[in-house]
């Protein structure tokens, strides 16, 4: 097996620090090299940190840099590793036994370049009525292994030449979409990759749906500052402009004078577009449906599709207009979308 990097970034993360070190202290392979950038973390996220550098087999350097982004922890751990093959993360994670081994066999293959890594929810913690309903939303977060799979960074390898090549992670971006871009980067470029579908990284999610719809914004925000994602920033700001107008559409209809309301009518087929999301979520239920997931969900599920697409399409237009003009000239040299 050829030697590599691990490399993640942290940010107040103590909570769930323990469990992913002792997970990456039973992988089967483990790093030569594991490269941490602390963002500032106020926790005892460091202090966890460097006590398993002393006590665990993983050959762990702690980096601090105050107040980085993701993007730019991220490639200051690359920046800073020694091997030529990095693997990346996000720490909070759970990791199968054989994760590691699994992406970097594959570096083995002839000409591969780049490995990407499929990822589940963590399902025992999906525990409160609102992480529930982003699950059903979600459709269960069922992974479609075709051209439209974006890799994320959470399980990602790569050559060192690939990152350097690609300019690396883009920090000029707020918070998100970073790996997004980098493995649309990847794939324009061409570099040869495969997929190892195997999901040996669980995601915790969140537990509130005030979460959801912070997090949903932060997808809004780097999608709008890049210009990714146009095509569903327009089709979810259509979709929601016309299911609010249902509602003023019928009492319209209901005050016009009957010899009227036959020209009308099909204005209730158009309007039913507003209603894919919700009709999705019930169909998402029944696919689902057990003691976990049933019809009680559905209020909370409506609810959260309401709160995370204002969020999105809200940040998605403060992205698009940023003044800033870092994102406004990154954002014209920037050829994926």
């Amino acid at each position: 097996m050829k030697k590599f990097t691990l490399v993640s970034t942290v940010f107040n993360e103590a909570k769930r620090l323990d469990e992913s070190l002792q997970e990456l202290e039973n992988q089967t392979l483990k790093p030569d090299e594991t490269i941490i950038v602390d963002a500032g973390s106020t926790d005892g996220t460091v202090e966890k940190l460097n006590a398993a550098a002393q006590n665990l087999h993983i050959n762990l350097k702690v980096i601090i840099e105050k107040g980085c982004t993701v993007a730019q922890g991220r490639n200051l751990a690359i920046k800073n590793a020694s091997n030529n093959l990095i693997v990346s993360t996000d720490f909070g994670c759970k990791y199968k036994k054989d994760w590691l081994e699994s992406l970097v066999k594959h570096f083995d293959e002839k000409d591969v370049e780049v490995v990407g890594g499929a990822f589940l929810v963590n399902e025992d913690e999906v525990d409160t009525p609102a992480a529930k309903a982003d699950f059903i939303i979600q459709n269960g977060y069922r992974i479609n292994f075709d051209e439209t799979f974006s890799v994320s960074s959470r399980s990602i390898a790569y050559y060192k030449y690939v990152w350097q090549k690609i300019g690396g992670y883009p920090e000029w971006l707020t918070l998100a979409a970073d790996d997004t871009i980098f493995w649309r980067q990847i794939k324009k470029h061409g570099f040869k990759y495969v997929i190892d579908q195997r999901p040996l990284v669980y995601w915790n999610r969140h537990k509130t749906a005030t979460q959801f719809a912070k997090e949903a914004g932060r997808y809004g925000l780097g999608d709008g500052e890049s210009g990714i994602n146009y095509k569903n920033f327009l089709s979810s700001l259509a979709e929601t402009l016309t299911r609010y107008s249902i509602i003023p559409f019928t009492i319209f209809f209901i005050l016009i004078p009957a010899p009227y309301k036959k020209i009308f009518w099909p204005f209730f087929i158009f309007l039913a577009f507003g209603l894919r999301s919700y009709k999705n979520v019930v169909k998402n239920m029944l696919s689902l449906q057990d003691n976990k997931y049933n019809w009680k969900n559905l209020p909370m599920c409506f609810y959260m599709i309401e709160t995370q697409r204002i969020a999105y399409i809200k940040n998605y237009f403060k992205g698009m207009f940023s003044k800033r003009r870092e994102v406004i000239e990154a954002r014209k040299r920037l050829d994926v979308k």
